[in-house]
């Protein structure tokens, strides 16, 4: 059967009825490949808002869209080749529904889009999709803090792409795993995944077909897995290392990504001891943080305080405080 797009309804939230306008989609109506075209493009516009302001800015409009525009699509009537190409298009834009709920920390409401996403991905035939999905997912158990269900779904992710899959997506799902690894400690697991994730990455020619939500995993992002996963296992000099080199290779348009990595920088400078650099690094992040609507970027920013405790009465931290201080 065919997937039905219901956004998980908001909690405390009623739907409300809706008025069909004139330009709305009824159902029945034929899809074309414009109107896939469409969603392709709204979707690369809600992931640079994403990745330059937080997901607080993209989330309502994207979710109404995929309630108006997407979801009467699903309704339509298409042959299919066009259907195959019309559930991906909706995995990616559920996906990304479910991503920006998890930034603003609305965390079940993101795992239901995710599964949402897992369904429609099964539908297209896109099991390279449904990977990314499981990946999605691994992450955000990552940041909750539950590293063994990160590990598992990195490695149910591998087995979906088995090893034909294009080698950025494969340095993808091994970093991903190797954070599920960090996350519990386990040294030997994640340094073996990470050099899993940067063999892959070497065999990556220029010429390869790369599916489009692969595009962003290049040696930056390397190295901010790298970053995050030597933190985690409490391996400072290494973690500054890497932090600072995907901080020199990252575009500034993916604005939140390098909050979190100059958060790992900062935190790398303070267990080598450097306070009054760690200290910099943490005010510019907390100055980022308040521009954006993330939650995530503000519990990074928490997390590196609450390391700052046992040094509360230091100039630095001082300084660090009035600086965050005035920022209201």
């Amino acid at each position: 059967g065919r997937p039905a797009l219901r956004p998980p309804a908001e909690p405390g939230v009623p739907s409300l009825p809706r008025q069909r306008g004139q330009a709305e989609r009824g159902p029945g109506q034929k899809v074309t490949a414009g109107d896939i075209a469409a969603l392709r493009s709204v979707g690369e516009l809600f992931r640079t808002l994403d990745d330059a302001y937080g997901g607080g800015h993209a989330r309502q409009a994207l979710v109404r869209y995929l309630e108006h525009e997407c979801e009467p699509m699903l309704r339509g009537t298409y042959g299919e080749q066009t259907g195959r190409r019309l559930f991906a298009a909706a995995a990616d834009l559920t996906r990304l529904a479910g991503w920006t709920s998890y930034d603003i920390a609305a965390h079940g409401l993101a795992q239901r889009y995710f599964v949402q996403a897992l369904r429609l991905a099964q539908a297209a035939g896109d099991r390279a999709y449904g990977a990314y999905v499981l990946v999605t997912m691994s992450r955000q158990a990552v940041y909750l803090g539950h590293g063994r269900e990160a590990v598992q779904l990195a490695r149910v992710a591998q087995q979906g792409v088995g090893t034909s899959g294009p080698p950025v997506v494969q340095a993808l799902l091994h970093a991903s795993e190797a954070r599920g690894h960090g996350v519990l400690g386990e040294v030997r697991a994640c340094t073996a995944a990470l050099v899993r994730a940067e063999r892959a990455l070497e065999t990556a020619r220029p010429g390869d077909e790369v599916p489009h939500w692969a595009k962003f995993f290049d040696e930056a992002q390397l190295a901010d897995e790298f970053g995050h996963c030597h933190r985690d296992l409490q391996q400072f000099r290494a973690a500054a290392q890497h932090a600072e080199r995907s901080l020199q290779l990252r575009a500034p348009s993916y604005a939140r990504s390098r909050l979190f990595c100059r958060v790992v920088l900062a935190t790398a400078r303070l267990g080598l001891g450097e306070l009054d650099q760690a200290c910099q690094l943490a005010a510019e992040a907390a100055g980022q943080a308040a521009e954006m609507r993330s939650v995530r970027a503000v519990e990074y920013v928490r997390d590196f305080e609450r390391r700052l405790e046992p040094y509360k009465d230091a100039a630095p931290v001082r300084t660090y405080r009035d600086k965050v201080a005035a920022l209201g």
